[in-house]
C-alpha cells in the first residue's frame, strides 16, 4: 500500500491505490478519473469487490465512465437497473411496516436509507439499502415488535446487540437464496428497531439534545411514498453522530462521509439552513457533529459554509490534534485494522475512570465469540482463506488471527496514544514559553516607538 494525499493537510493514509482513484473521483470539487483510467484489470476486478462492501458501487455509477472497460461500464449499469428495481420492494416493506405499525397505535420515525435523497444522494434508487432503520419511542418500542412479528418477522439471535441502539435485527422467513448478487430485487429487508437515537451508556458520552429530535420530527414525502422523518437539522446532526460512532466503534464510515459532504457541498451557502441549525443546536452539540464535517472536508473537498469552517477551527485541541494524524485511519481500516478511534473516545469522555475502562475494553477484549458466531469466518467483510471449510480449521484460524492482530494492535496504540500526549505536552511548552518571551518583549516596547509582537 502507498501514501495517498487527503485535503486540508491531513495525514496521508496508506491505501490501496485502486481506493485512492476512487476517492479522488468522488472529490465534490476538482474531481478527476485520471488515475481510475490508469487502473488494470485485476484493480478494477478489486475495485468493484471494495465497493460492494463500503456501499460505493452505485457512487461509482455515476462518475463519467468514459475510458472505462467495457465490462465495468455493464456491470455497473446492471448494479444501477438491479437497485433500481429493488427499491419498489423497499418501498413496499416500508408500507407494509408502516401499516402494522399504525394499526398498533405506534409511531415512528424512518431513519438513514431512502431518506438521504435528495440532500444527501440525488435518487433514493441511487443508494443501497438493505434494512429499514426505524425509530420509536421506548414506551412504544414493544407495541412497535409485536405489529412486526404479528405480520411475520422474527427477531435475528445469533448476533450479540449489547452494544446496539437498536433491538435484534427482525428477519421474515422466506425461500430466498443469497446468488452473489448484492442488488438482487428480490433479496428481502430486514428491519432494525432503534429504541434511541445516542446510546449514552454505550459511549459514556451524554447528548442530551437527541431527546427532542421526537418533537422536532416532520413529515415527508418522495416520490410516492410519505413518511415521518428528522427535521433537517436535527437529520444532519444524526448522521455526524453516527458518523462519529462508527469513528469509535472500527466501522466502515466512507459512504455515510460522503453523503455528509454532498450534502455540506449542496448547502454552503444556504444561510437560512445553518441559522436555524445554530439556533437549533448548541455550541457542544455542533462540535461533536463538526468532527464529522471535518472527514468530509478532508476526504472529499468539499465546500462549506463559514459556520461550518468556525466550529471545525474552533474544536478543542485534543480534538484537533487527533484528526490532524487520524482523519485517514478509518480509510486504512478498511484494509488493516487499527484502534486510533479509541484515543478519539477518550478525548471525548472527561471521566479518567471511564477512559481506563475504554482503554481496558478496546486494547484487552473480555469476550471471544463462540465457533459458530458470524465474525468466524469474516475477517474486513470480507470470507477468509482458509483453504478447507472444516469449521474447528476455519476457528482456529480465526483465534490464531485475533492473537496476531492484537499483538501488533496493543504496543501499536499505546505508541499512538503516547505521540498524542506528547505532541500536547510540546504545544504546552511552546505556549509557555511564548508567553514569557511576550512578558520581556512587551516590557522592552514601553521604552520604544512599537514592536510588531505587541501588535
Amino acid at each position: 500500500m502507498r501514501r495517498h494525499p487527503i485535503g486540508n493537510g491531513m495525514c496521508a493514509p496508506r491505501i490501496p491505490r485502486e481506493l485512492a482513484a476512487l476517492i479522488a473521483a468522488l472529490q465534490l470539487r476538482g474531481a478527476t478519473t485520471e488515475a481510475l483510467l490508469e487502473l488494470e484489470e485485476r484493480e478494477w476486478g478489486s475495485l468493484l469487490q471494495f465497493c460492494e462492501l463500503a456501499h460505493l458501487t452505485l457512487r461509482l455509477a455515476q462518475v463519467e465512465a468514459n475510458g472505462f472497460p467495457l465490462w465495468v461500464v455493464e456491470r455497473l449499469k446492471k448494479n444501477s437497473d438491479d437497485n433500481a428495481a429493488r427499491f419498489e420492494r423497499v418501498k413496499a416493506t416500508y408500507r407494509e411496516a408502516a401499516d402494522a405499525m399504525a394499526h398498533a397505535g405506534v409511531e415512528h420515525i424512518v431513519l438513514k436509507g431512502f431518506t438521504q435523497a435528495p440532500e444527501y444522494v440525488k435518487d433514493a434508487y441511487l443508494r443501497v439499502q438493505s434494512d429499514l432503520d426505524i425509530y420509536c419511542p421506548k414506551e412504544m418500542i414493544d407495541r412497535a415488535k409485536t405489529a412486526l412479528m404479528n405480520i411475520g418477522y422474527l427477531p435475528e439471535q445469533t448476533m450479540d446487540y449489547s452494544r446496539a441502539d437498536h433491538l435484534p435485527t427482525m428477519i421474515r422467513p422466506s425461500d430466498w437464496q443469497w446468488r452473489g448478487n448484492t442488488f438482487d430485487p428480490d433479496m428481502p429487508l430486514s428491519i432494525e428497531l432503534h429504541f434511541c437515537l445516542w446510546n449514552e451508556n454505550v459511549y459514556d458520552l451524554s447528548v442530551p439534545e437527541v431527546e427532542h429530535f421526537w418533537e422536532h420530527r416532520i413529515e415527508r414525502t418522495l416520490g410516492d411514498i410519505s413518511f415521518p422523518a428528522l427535521a433537517p437539522a436535527d437529520h444532519l446532526a444524526y448522521l455526524a453522530l453516527h458518523i462519529l460512532r462508527c469513528l469509535v466503534n472500527e466501522d466502515w464510515v466512507i459512504h455515510h462521509v460522503h453523503e455528509l459532504a454532498t450534502f455540506l457541498h449542496r448547502h454552503a451557502e444556504d444561510e437560512e439552513f445553518w441559522r436555524a441549525w445554530k439556533r437549533t443546536h448548541s455550541d457542544s452539540f455542533r462540535a461533536l457533529q463538526a468532527i464529522a464535517f471535518s472527514h468530509a472536508r478532508s476526504w472529499f473537498c468539499c465546500a462549506v459554509h463559514e459556520d461550518v469552517l468556525e466550529v471545525c477551527q474552533q474544536l478543542d485541541p485534543k480534538i484537533q490534534e487527533w484528526l490532524h494524524r487520524f482523519t485517514g485511519s478509518s480509510l486504512e481500516r478498511m484494509f488493516r485494522r487499527n484502534k486510533s478511534g479509541v484515543w478519539l473516545h477518550t478525548a471525548l469522555i472527561s471521566s479518567p475512570e471511564k477512559k481506563r475502562r475504554l482503554l481496558k475494553r478496546a486494547l484487552m477484549p473480555s469476550r471471544i465469540p463462540g465457533m459458530g458466531a458470524p465474525a468466524v469466518p469474516l475477517e474486513n467483510r470480507r470470507l477468509r482463506r482458509i483453504g478447507r471449510s472444516n469449521p474447528y480449521i476455519a476457528y482456529m484460524a480465526y483465534i490464531a488471527s485475533r492473537f496476531t492482530v492484537y499483538a501488533r494492535l496493543i504496543p501499536e496504540t499505546l505508541y499512538q496514544g503516547l505521540s498524542l500526549w506528547w505532541s500536547r505536552r510540546q504545544l504546552k511548552k511552546q505556549f509557555w514559553t511564548f508567553l514569557v518571551a511576550s512578558f520581556f518583549l512587551t516590557g522592552a516596547c514601553q521604552s520604544t516607538s512599537f514592536c510588531s509582537i505587541c501588535f
